[in-house]
């Protein structure tokens, strides 16, 4: 039979009430003589009664409600996506800035100048020197904005670029300090310990620079039973002095972390970087050639340049999830 009104919205009304209360205003609403139920289907199958047991009724067109539900559902899984994408998928710019991260490694071979295909041509060793000289003071910015509690601005860093005198003496230092070391192991005759020690030093004659980081108010680093007078003794290694409080122990830690800063930002400008922690400088040899004081901890000394291989991804020992980052 039919209607005398037109088709009604998706959701037409709710009844409250006894299921023969709702059967009989269904049946009067669309005018049929067929008693039903809640949950049942109503004659017109484009329309379908709901309902929760015990609880409201309603009549739902069926055929636009599918069109509606798709359309809420594509909604839905818009903003599903949309929430996902936002938690998985980082913005440019910081997909930029951890692929920096991620992609810096330890440089241990250097070339003297910058290769042809950064530059187009190679440069003088006066623009290498500026260069250099102009990426580590940017670095060096880049460092002092580390996190540093009380703001003791502990770090104080000293530069050397090569060739000068200061790069020289370095160089002295390396070699004799390797030919100490090798001499007390006694693992080979004296000829081939020197040869190493020379080796070593012109290894190190092709590092562009170096950066040393020194971390002020320490305990003094260099014991009072030293004599400092003793020319071989200059080249022995000092007894470590690790951080004796927690002011010291934050002052080393902040310390670290703008060297991170510093090594980070020399790897965006194409530098690689070695951070040194060897026996070289814990020598009173090298602490005379920086110039540092008596209660200044070196923290590293940074090798700078332009690396003459690229270097390889480690191995890591440890998996990521549930080992290196876990849930508390």
């Amino acid at each position: 039979m039919a209607r005398n009104q037109s088709r009604p919205p998706i959701a037409l009304f709710s009844m409250t009430g006894s299921s023969s209360e709702a059967d009989a205003s269904i049946s009067q609403h669309f005018n049929t003589n067929q008693s039903h139920r809640c949950g049942s289907s109503i004659k017109d199958p484009s329309y379908q009664l709901s309902s929760v047991s015990g609880g409201p009724c309603s009549i739902h067109n069926t055929s636009s409600s599918i069109r509606f539900s798709s359309n809420v559902s594509s909604s839905a899984s818009e903003e599903d996506d949309a929430i996902e994408m936002l938690i998985n998928t980082p913005s440019s710019t910081a997909t930029k800035f951890q692929s920096l991260i991620t992609s810096r490694r330890t440089v241990s071979n250097y070339v003297s100048a910058p290769p042809s295909t950064m530059t187009g041509e190679r440069t003088s060793s006066l623009d290498t020197s500026q260069f250099l000289r102009a990426a580590i003071k940017r670095g060096v910015e880049c460092a002092i904005t580390a996190p540093n509690h009380k703001m003791t601005e502990p770090t104080t860093f000293y530069s050397i670029i090569s060739p000068s005198k200061s790069s020289e003496k370095l160089l002295d230092i390396v070699y004799e300090v390797t030919l100490q070391r090798l001499l007390q192991q006694k693992l080979s005759g004296e000829e081939a310990c020197r040869s190493e020690a020379t080796r070593k030093r012109e290894k190190w004659a092709n590092i562009p620079a170096f950066l040393v980081a020194t971390v002020g108010g320490m305990a003094e680093q260099v014991p009072s039973h030293i004599n400092t007078t003793d020319a071989e003794g200059k080249f022995a290694e000092l007894p470590l002095i690790p951080p004796s409080n927690i002011k010291q122990l934050e002052d080393y830690a902040a310390s670290c972390a703008s060297i991170q800063n510093l090594l980070l930002s020399l790897h965006s400008e194409g530098l690689g970087s070695k951070w040194a922690t060897g026996p070289v400088i814990r020598t009173l040899a090298f602490r005379e050639l920086i110039g540092c004081k008596p209660e200044d901890m070196i923290a590293g000394l940074i090798f700078i340049g332009w690396p003459k291989r690229e270097p390889r991804m480690p191995r890591r020992r440890r998996e990521l999830e549930g080992d290196v980052l876990r849930d508390v």
